[in-house]
């Protein structure tokens, strides 16, 4: 294996008993946070079950095996929707569900990663580029012998642990082929589309359109995050003609996410999609032709005023801003007065003007800075610089320079890197932990299917396609 490629085993790295040792301690942490959780679930349950049929029970029962065993066997539908679910959960309608719905998933999503590691008998190994990972996590746990309310902390810490950490990790478990990246990044469009039909009720009204959870900025970035992947992964490898069938659906989310007046999220599309047109110069055309078509549809839809006028204060970055820039001026006021440790994870609340609804600074740089320390953010910045790199030396590889996955990477890095810069805290921003894993899963699947990966005469080899399935290799050219 190429020395580019070089990856770390985590069970080779770690004695067997100090990662079992380590796994019961962040177990005991875990249950003892969510036990009252587990008994709320517990009851609820069975209420819901003593109000049914033994039929519908049985029903119930034999549907909710077949779609376990689906879920698990194509995990990466399991993994995007995991990031889905939060944007679906605060539906008045699943008020009754007895667990929390992200949780369930992410269970799922772990179970999955679980069974693949046992039944191909390897240990997760992960890039070296990941050691980053470990003093980020040791800040944080230090942070929390200072951190103004150890148990909102501890909940913080945990929940980057095991749920963030499960979206950075699976992916190197999950991802053996490239057809179940394209798998993952379908359903995360089919996420955003379903989420869009289930705006247009709201056009006609007074208020922006939001999620069913109520929040518009989810919202906008489902439909932009849909958008993205459409003009990056699907569009280059699609005739004209197959283009243009799909436009009504590129219509939908556009409407879904104008109409969320979510400023970020609509200017972070239309970089993306300026992006990809010098990535794929025959996008041009459809953007123009969408564009048009879009112009001319945009009276009759019907979309609320409140939405244009959000959007209209992208022209005016202070009002854009709003309370944000007050809250980026705490952190940037806390990080240079507790420059070494910061005020303790989940610490800046406590100095805003409200610890509610202020909570966090809305930059991710600034908050693991205010928090934890500068350290804490020069690792970060450390993570996405090798990221970044990573992406950018297969953009540049002849063998890979022309791939959609790899395009559709680094349009979504560039996404997801906007969106930590104003909005979000770490565990809020989950997705955009997972996408900066991608570029390294998707070096450890080239270097497999293209052994000669690297090298600068490096060319695609059409016997590779006999040898590995022709489907994860369709744009390859």
């Amino acid at each position: 294996m190429s020395k580019s490629i070089d990856k770390i085993s985590v069970l080779d790295s770690i004695p067997l008993r100090a990662l079992a040792f380590a796994t019961m301690l962040a177990a005991g942490f875990a249950i003892t946070l969510t036990v009252d959780e587990v008994h709320h679930s517990e009851v609820r349950g069975l209420q819901i079950l003593a109000s049914m049929s033994l039929v519908k029970v049985f029903g119930i029962v034999i549907v909710g095996t077949i779609l376990l065993v689906l879920l698990i066997k194509y995990a990466e539908v399991a993994l995007a929707f995991f990031f889905l679910v939060g944007m679906f959960k605060g539906d008045p309608r699943l008020s009754s569900t007895p667990v929390d719905l992200t949780i369930l998933v992410g269970a799922l999503v772990g179970l999955a990663v679980a069974l693949r590691l046992i039944a191909s008998r390897q240990a997760l190994s992960v890039p070296a580029e990941y050691f980053l990972y470990l003093p980020l996590i040791c800040l944080m746990v230090l942070s929390l012998f200072y951190t103004p309310d150890f148990s909102a902390g501890l909940e913080k810490t945990l929940r980057f642990v095991f749920l963030t950490g499960l979206g950075v990790v699976a992916p190197f478990a999950l991802f053996d082929s490239p057809a179940k990246i394209r798998r993952f990044m379908i359903t995360m469009v089919g996420g955003g589309i379903l989420l869009a039909v289930n705006s247009l009720f709201m056009l006609g009204g007074q208020e922006r359109l939001v999620a069913p959870s109520g929040l518009n900025t989810e919202l906008g970035s489902a439909c932009a995050a849909g958008l993205v992947i459409i003009w990056g992964l699907l569009f280059p490898g699609w005739s004209f003609f197959k283009r243009f069938l799909v436009y009504p659906v590129v219509g939908l989310l556009a409407i879904g996410m104008v109409g969320s007046g979510g400023r970020l999220a609509n200017a972070s599309a239309v970089i993306c999609i300026i992006i990809s047109i010098f990535l794929c110069k025959k996008l041009f055309r459809d953007a123009l032709i969408m564009g048009g078509l879009g112009l001319l549809a945009l009276p009759f839809v019907w979309i609320p005023d409140a939405s244009y006028e959000y959007l209209s204060s992208l022209a005016h970055p202070p009002e854009a801003m709003g309370t944000r820039s007050g809250l980026m001026e705490l952190g940037i006021s806390l990080m240079g007065e507790h420059p070494l440790l910061g005020v303790g994870i989940q610490g800046f609340r406590y100095h805003s003007p409200n610890p509610v609804t202020y909570n966090f600074p809305h930059n991710i740089f600034l908050e693991l800075g205010s928090e934890m320390g500068a350290l804490a953010a020069l690792v970060f910045l450390g993570i996405l610089i090798y990221s970044f790199r990573e992406i950018a030396k297969q953009l540049t590889n002849p063998a890979t320079k022309h791939e959609p996955l790899v395009h559709t990477v680094f349009l979504l890095m560039i996404f997801v890197f906007l969106d930590s810069m104003v909005s979000g805290d770490i565990n809020d921003l989950r997705f955009m932990w997972f996408v900066l894993g991608l570029p390294y899963v998707l070096r450890g699947l080239y270097s497999n299917y293209l052994p000669a990966l690297g090298g600068a005469e490096t060319r695609w080899n059409p016997a590779y396609a006999t040898r590995y399935a022709s489907s994860d290799f369709e744009y390859l050219t």
